[in-house]
């Protein structure tokens, strides 16, 4: 008799358990017009490995019948063994990692109900909330999107070695506001630590911009190899545009 109740317990918790749904309120991160989720949220409740990469910054995630590849800032990602295009390519936000809802979807065979500030994913049995105003389709001033402009850092270049002061040059449209942001990573377990907020700066009429900013110092008592992000961003007319990066070392 104990062994039968104790049966119909266990099938009764689970149940519960499978039921359940879970809600994450999350930030609302658009790129071209395209919804980005935190890959970790998604892929984790759903019950799969996610595995970060720091020296080819490679995003996998692997679970029965998935296996998946993706690198930041590329819209191309491998699902399966098989190539994707992707409307937009998976960023780095606040030290986590946005994929587009659309592939996320496609990954997890998942019927999406998108209702502008809630994402109903039934077969995960999450619920993501979304913080923040929708934006118009076109991005917000990226390549391509809203201005139109093009935004890029020439120097220093992707993993080069940096000192405590970091001369950083690009271009972005004339007149512009620049915004650089740094990030401080540690260099064994990617481990966002500081982030230091933007230097705001007009951008010359040439476009060409230069600036220098200080490595951010840490308490004496973190050894741990560290490595950077820079940041960029341009505001113009209103719009804030996507941001740019390099990651380098010290």
């Amino acid at each position: 008799m104990r062994t039968w109740v104790l049966a119909v317990l266990l099938v009764a918790l689970t149940t519960t358990m499978v039921c359940a749904e879970q809600y994450m309120w999350i930030d609302r991160v658009e790129e071209n017009g395209r919804l980005l989720v935190p890959l970790r949220g998604i892929f984790e409740t759903y019950g799969a490995q996610v595995g970060w990469h720091p020296s080819t910054r490679t995003v996998t995630i692997t679970a029965p019948a998935l296996n998946v590849s993706m690198q930041i800032n590329s819209y191309t990602a491998m699902l399966n063994g098989q190539a994707r295009q992707l409307d937009a390519p998976p960023r780095v936000r606040n030290g986590s990692t946005y994929i587009p809802l659309r592939f996320a979807a496609e990954a997890l065979g998942e019927r999406v109900e998108y209702m502008g500030d809630r994402i109903d994913l039934p077969t995960v049995g999450l619920t993501l909330l979304i913080r923040g105003e929708a934006t118009a389709p076109g991005g917000t001033g990226s390549p391509g999107g809203g201005t139109g402009a093009r935004l890029t850092i020439t120097s220093p270049q992707q993993g080069a070695t940096i000192g405590p002061r970091i001369e950083v040059y690009g271009t972005a449209p004339g007149g512009s506001m620049l915004i650089l942001e740094t990030e401080v990573h540690a260099q064994d377990d990617d481990e966002l630590l500081r982030v230091v907020p933007g230097i705001r700066h007009e951008v010359p009429a040439n476009g060409n911009w230069h600036f220098a900013i200080a490595a951010p110092v840490l308490p004496a008592n973190i050894a741990e190899p560290l490595y950077y992000i820079i940041n960029a961003y341009y505001e113009i007319g209103g719009q804030v545009s996507d941001p740019v990066s390099v990651r380098v070392y010290r």
